[in-house]
Order: C-alpha cells, then sequence, then structure tokens
C-alpha cells in the first residue's frame, strides 16, 4: 500500500516524536533514578558512619574512663603520700580495676622521665623507655593536652599495629609526673569493619584530627601512620566537622563519597568512603545499554515494546539492590547486641532494632510512630523522661537502671541517650541500651567467692601470708598475724623478711628462704629444716614453714603463699639432730654431704631448662697462719666473721658450703650466662679486703677462688668441683686474692693487698 507523502511524513514525524518522546523519558528516567541511587548510597553510608561511629565513641569513651580512673587514683595516692613514696600502698587491682575491657592491650603508668611505674600486665624484665614517644612529650610541655592519641605504632610487646591513649597525671604540688597510656589494638576495629560490604575500591577511615591514618579497612595496612594533613579532603572534613562531598582520595586518586563526622570529646574523625564506580558502576552499565535502545528506538519505533520491557526490567533490577542494601543495614542494626533506637523531639518512635522484641516483646512495626508513654509501663516513663528532657536539651546521658524483661526476668542495663543535632537544633536523640546483668551477676560471684576463702583463711590455724612478686606483703590471716605479732593493715606493703623473722635454730642466718626460692624458681618450696620464728614481741617458737608461687591463667608470676604452723620441741630437736649431720657444727653452713645431692638436683634443673650452673671453689690465703700464731679460738672467730661476710655477697638463691678447714664450695644453680659467676667472685675477693677485728687484732685474709662451669667444664658434679680446684690452686699460684676458670690464666683485681 502506498501513502500520500504527507501521510509519511507526518508518520515520520510521529514516531521521531515518539522516539524523541521515548528519548526524553529515558534521560529522564535515568536522572531520576540515578539520583535516587546517590541519595540512597549516601543515607546508607550515613546510616553505617553512624553505628560505626556509635560503638567507637563508645569504645574511646570507655579506654578514658578506664585511664581517668588511673590518674585519679595516682592523683589521689600522690597527693596523699605527703611526699613520702606513695606506690607501695597503691594496689594494682584498684589502679586497673577499669583497664580489663576485650581488645585494649596493657595499659602503663609512667614516670616523669618515660619509665614504666606500674603495668596492668607483666612486662620482659628489660628496662622500658617511653620518653620519645609522641604523647609523652605533649603531656610533658602541656599541662592542658587533656585526650591524647598518639600515632599508630608497632608494639614491641606482641608486633601487633596498636595506637596510644593517654592522659597526664600531677604531683600533688601540680607538677607533672607522668603519663596514664592505654594501648589499643587495632586489629578490633579491624574485626568490626569486616561486617561492611562496600563494594570496590571503598572503605572506612579512621583519622586523628592531626591528618595521621589509624585505620583504614579494607585496605592494606601500608598507610596505617601517613598523614593526611594539608590535603584537600582532609582540610574540607577538618573545617566542616560533619557532612558529606565527592572527592578524589589523595593516597590512590580514586574518586569516592566521603561521609564523614568528627568523635564528640575526641581528636578522632571517621569516615566512610564509597567509591563512585562501586555507588554507579550499575546504573552507568544500564545508561549506556538504554541510551542505545534509545538510538535504536528514534531508528526503529518497533524496538519500542521491547525497549520499554528492558527499561522496566532494569529498574525493577535497581530497585531490588536498593532493598538488598536496605535488608543489609537493617541485619547490622539488628545484629547488635543491644537495644537501638531513634526518638524525635516528640518522643515519638521513629526507628527501633528486633532486641526490642527479645527484651521487651515489642516489635520494630509495633513501636514506630507511637509516643514513648504509650510504651513503658508509667513508673519507668517517669524514670526515663527527666533523662530524655536533658538529651534533648542538648546534653548526652548515661545512666544505669534494673527493669523486668519480657518473661519478668529482671534485667541490669545501661542506658545511653545521644542528641541528635542538625545546627543549633536537636531534632530527636539516638538510644543505645545495653545489657549488663552477666557482668553484675560474675561481679557479685566474686565478692561471694572472696568472703568464703576470706572466711576459710581466717578459721584456719596455720599461719597464711601472701605476696607480690617482690615479696611485699599482700594478706596475713589471724593465725599468721598471732604468730608473728602484726596486724594486717601494719604488715601490708612490708617485705617479707621485716615481718616473719626467721632464723636457724642454732641462730646465726637462714642460708634458703622457701619464699624467695618460691618466687626466683617458680615452684613450690619446703623448708628443709625447721626455723625459730621471732615474734614482734620477741617470742620464738619452731615452725615448719612452705611456699608456692601463685600464677595467672596465663602462667605469669603473680606472687606467693607462705603456710607455716608451730612444731612441737621434740620434733624440733629431731630435726636439730638431722640439721646437724648435713651442716657444719662452727658455721652452720651445709657440709660437703650436703652439697652432693642438692647439687645433683640443681644439674638436672639446668639440663631441664638448658641454662648453665657454676661452681665456685674458695680458699682463704693467710688463714693458717693466723691459726698457727694466734690460736684455734681467735681462728674460728676469724672464720665466722669471714663466713658472714661472704654469705652477705651472695644471691638468693645461691648457696655456700663448708668443705673443712678453710675451703667452701658456693653453688650457683640456673645462671644464664659466665659473667654472673665472675661477677660473684669479684664481689667475694673485695668482701675479703677490709681486716676483721678479733679480741683487739686486726687480722686480714684474702681469698682465692676457682671457677667451673657446667656445660662447658663437665657434665658432673663431681668433676665440676675438681676442676675449680684445679682452678682455684692456679688463683694461689698466681698470687692469690683472685679467681681463675678452669683452663683460663686467673685474674687478680686490681688494688688488692700484697699475697
Amino acid at each position: 500500500m502506498n501513502f500520500p507523502k504527507w501521510s509519511k511524513s507526518r508518520l515520520l514525524l510521529l514516531s521521531l516524536a515518539i522516539a524523541l518522546g521515548i528519548g526524553t523519558l529515558v534521560l529522564w528516567q535515568l536522572h531520576e533514578s540515578r539520583k535516587a541511587i546517590w541519595l540512597r548510597a549516601e543515607a546508607a553510608n550515613t546510616n553505617l558512619l553512624f553505628t560505626v561511629s556509635q560503638v567507637l565513641q563508645h569504645t574511646l569513651e570507655g579506654v578514658d574512663h578506664s585511664i581517668r580512673h588511673s590518674v585519679a587514683m595516682m592523683e589521689k595516692a600522690a597527693h596523699g603520700s605527703g611526699g613520702e613514696p606513695f606506690l607501695d600502698a597503691l594496689d594494682d587491682s584498684l589502679l586497673f580495676a577499669a583497664a580489663n575491657r576485650p581488645g585494649l592491650g596493657v595499659q602503663l603508668v609512667l614516670d616523669e622521665r618515660g619509665g614504666v611505674l606500674r603495668a596492668s600486665e607483666s612486662l620482659p624484665s628489660n628496662d622500658w623507655d617511653f620518653s620519645d614517644r609522641d604523647y609523652f612529650r605533649v603531656h610533658q610541655e602541656r599541662a592542658d593536652a587533656g585526650f591524647v592519641i598518639g600515632a599508630p605504632f608497632i608494639s614491641r610487646r606482641d608486633g601487633q599495629a596498636s595506637v596510644a591513649m593517654s592522659r597526664r597525671w600531677n604531683h600533688a604540688d601540680g607538677a607533672f609526673g607522668g603519663v596514664v597510656v592505654q594501648t589499643l589494638k587495632l586489629s578490633m576495629l579491624h574485626d568490626l569493619f569486616s561486617s561492611f560490604e562496600l563494594g570496590p575500591d571503598s572503605g572506612i577511615n579512621v583519622i586523628l584530627s592531626n591528618g595521621d591514618v589509624v585505620v583504614r579497612f579494607p585496605y592494606t595496612g601500608r598507610h596505617v601512620g601517613s598523614s593526611l594533613s594539608g590535603t584537600e579532603n582532609f582540610e574540607r572534613a577538618l573545617r566542616d566537622g560533619q557532612g558529606s562531598f565527592m572527592g578524589v582520595a589523595a593516597i590512590d586518586k580514586v574518586e569516592r563519597l566521603y561521609v564523614f563526622r568528627s568523635l564528640e570529646g575526641f581528636p578522632v574523625f571517621v569516615n566512610v568512603a564509597q567509591s563512585r564506580h562501586a555507588i554507579l558502576g550499575g546504573w552507568e552499565r544500564n545508561a549506556v545499554w538504554l541510551a542505545g535502545a534509545m538510538l535504536a528506538l528514534m531508528s526503529a519505533c518497533v524496538a519500542l515494546a521491547a525497549a520499554a520491557e528492558r527499561r522496566l526490567y532494569t529498574q525493577r533490577r535497581i530497585a531490588s539492590r536498593l532493598r538488598q542494601a536496605e535488608h543489609e543495614l537493617r541485619m547490622v542494626v539488628d545484629s547488635l547486641p543491644v537495644l537501638v533506637g531513634y526518638w524525635d523531639d516528640r518522643l515519638i518512635n521513629r526507628m527501633s532494632n528486633i532486641a526490642h522484641w527479645h527484651w521487651c516483646g515489642l516489635t520494630p512495626e509495633q513501636m514506630v510512630g507511637r509516643h514513648i508513654s504509650e510504651l513503658l509501663p508509667e513508673e519507668r516513663y517517669r524514670r526515663v523522661k527527666p533523662y530524655m528532657e536533658a538529651t534533648l536539651a542538648g546534653e548526652p546521658q548515661t545512666f544505669e537502671l534494673s527493669v523486668p524483661d519480657k518473661n519478668g526476668t529482671v534485667r541490669d542495663l545501661v542506658a545511653t541517650y545521644i542528641p541528635d543535632r542538625d545546627g543549633g537544633r536537636v531534632k530527636g536523640l539516638f538510644v543505645l541500651v545495653t545489657d549488663i546483668s552477666e557482668r553484675k551477676a560474675t561481679e557479685m560471684e566474686l565478692f561471694r567467692e572472696k568472703e568464703q576463702f576470706r572466711i576459710l583463711l581466717e578459721s584456719i590455724k596455720d599461719g597464711v601470708i601472701t605476696t607480690n612478686p617482690e615479696g611485699r606483703i599482700l594478706y596475713l590471716n589471724p593465725a599468721a598475724g598471732a604468730m608473728t605479732g602484726w596486724r594486717l593493715d601494719e604488715a601490708r606493703g612490708r617485705r617479707m623478711e621485716e615481718v616473719m623473722k626467721v632464723e636457724p635454730p642454732e641462730g646465726g642466718a637462714i642460708t634458703s628462704c622457701p619464699l624467695r626460692e618460691a618466687l626466683d624458681t617458680r615452684r613450690a618450696v619446703k623448708a628443709k629444716v625447721e626455723h625459730v620464728l621471732v615474734s614482734r614481741g620477741g617470742e620464738r617458737v619452731h615452725i615448719e614453714n612452705s611456699a608456692s608461687p601463685i600464677l595467672d591463667g596465663q602462667g605469669e608470676l603473680t606472687g606467693a603463699v607462705v603456710v607455716f604452723h608451730e612444731v612441737g620441741q621434740v620434733r624440733a630437736m629431731a630435726n636439730r639432730m638431722t640439721h646437724l649431720a648435713l651442716h657444719d657444727a662452727l658455721t652452720g653452713l651445709p657440709n660437703r654431704r650436703r652439697l652432693e645431692p642438692v647439687g645433683r638436683d640443681a644439674l638436672s634443673l639446668a639440663r631441664s631448662q638448658g641454662r648453665g650452673m657454676a661452681i665456685l671453689y674458695l680458699d682463704l690465703d693467710g688463714f693458717k697462719q693466723v691459726n698457727d700464731e694466734y690460736g684455734h679460738a681467735v681462728g674460728d672467730e676469724l672464720l665466722l666473721a669471714v663466713t658472714r661476710r661472704l654469705s652477705a655477697r651472695l644471691r638468693a638463691s645461691d648457696v655456700m658450703y663448708r668443705q673443712g678447714g678453710d675451703e667452701f664450695v658456693v653453688l650457683m644453680a640456673s645462671i644464664g650466662a659466665p659473667e654472673e659467676a665472675e661477677r660473684l667472685a669479684i664481689r667475694l675477693i673485695e668482701s675479703c679486703r677490709t681486716p676483721v677485728s678479733v679480741e683487739g687484732k686486726a687480722l686480714m685474709v684474702t681469698v682465692s677462688i676457682g671457677i667451673s662451669m657446667y656445660p662447658a667444664d663437665g657434665s658432673d658434679l663431681d668433676e665440676l668441683i675438681q676442676r675449680a680446684d684445679r682452678a682455684m690452686y692456679a688463683a694461689k699460684n698466681d698470687g692469690r686474692d683472685g679467681y681463675a676458670w678452669t683452663g683460663r690464666p686467673p685474674k687478680g683485681l686490681p688494688d688488692g693487698p700484697a699475697a
């Protein structure tokens, strides 16, 4: 069929008009769908930012509370000390009572030189110096620095990336006393952020107000600690404080939508950065396709139906993705183990999570649009109303309350109300409610267990004393107080030797202390002979005592416990006879018979621990001449005086044995390096260089020492003693008053007396 020309023109114009109309409609739809996608992405990121920032705000507030608590404890102790040392009386369990939170590292109390005064966890034995840390210098130079967050760093203790948060503490006169610093492992934040799906080239960033990057998720950690100060994006966020904008990242040059806000009361910015491609990638692909379809429709209107269907399908797919994004955000809020809600300035509920159903029996649908007075019992409404009104006035609120849940079980809760500010106006408030019932129950259970333990200790007849790792008393029960003559309030903080004074039955100084041995070896120790306990009033009783170390769940030493009780005179005499068989009658030192089993045990311990053991063989130079010239009585007095000097130079774990005459053996168990034995030999030689006054005579003897070392010089006790004996004679032949190692040239000490 042939159509008139005008008819064809009209059909062409109509087709073009339809095509142009379709094209215009498609372009408008693309614009609107892009706008909708962008607005939804911005809203979703804003909601995500709020959730992340509130959890981070809560975490930082908890850390600051812990630091403030420790600062208050330090300043209270310092201000009440009157200038006297105050740390001895400061209990770590009180000082760090608020420092035990998941994800936190060690909390340190530093002095004004950057040294560690106290730590919430045990540190390696080497000295620590934090005076070069940025936060320490800030507090040292500025008394008003407040809460300071330092640059991220790699922990020297566990190799984990961490950030340090700190506050300054002052002495009573206001002078700089030091810093309380709490470390936060960045892995905790990484674990938190890992629950969010943002798409490629997108992430969550935590940045200090000076521009230092703390956390970038999910990117690699190579930019953590770098500074964004001076970049256009950071300066804009610093200027505005809160909001959103499009910008090109300074680090990787990717264009992103940034939604950001600063944390109230902390020098921290949080932003959710989503790449333009992640937001509009799907839309751009659809736009290209629809543009091609539009051109095809302009040349062939027959494709109108197919193009319209395809366009509708695309719209449905975009809407489905947006609904999925909303669903995922709702899942995040509903998965939080806290009540989350939003109330407008008329106290009408606008949002709540599913936790309200589990706790209160109300679904989010039942709550939205209703006034709080309709949802709470009247008494509870009257209780929370003042807090809500204060929050709507712009003041955040946190308080505790106990309420029954939907099953009637009373729960202990902590409620936090946060104002939602829009410029100078508060539009509403966010509500976060956390269940602390288990924590309260645990605290009560711990209190009951502590009371039961206290009652048990107060009812037994054995004396019980507990100490810290330094051997200072933390507790003694009534039986121990009665036997020592000390009250708990008088004894707490004192050295064990000051309160529990013990002597060998024959008098003189004790050669081994179960408490010190238990602290050094981390093994239970029982006194090898009974001791005599000398009370504060001078009463003397024979006792048996033992000591055991106290280890925490990680095997770290936290102290020791000493248990002792009185023994009868007959048993004490029997033990006295046993003691005399194994000890020298004149000096009270263990004899060679006692050396054999102890030395073999020490060798076994050194083998099992992979450590060394040293034998020092001592011989007094010039003693025979004194004995021959002045008689045995004077010689015995001289020998006793020299023995006391030598014993005073030993470590707590060292034991000296008398071999006979003027010869002695010192056993150094479990040592790490030969230099330890060499330093002890020097101390022993120097101790004998001062004349001894006996019956008005100034008598002088020196000492020659031979040293052998397990495993370098032998693996058998007799072999080590023989080698040390030969080394001692080498020292004597070299001029005396010196020491020699097995198989090495002797070493004399400078400024010694003539041989």
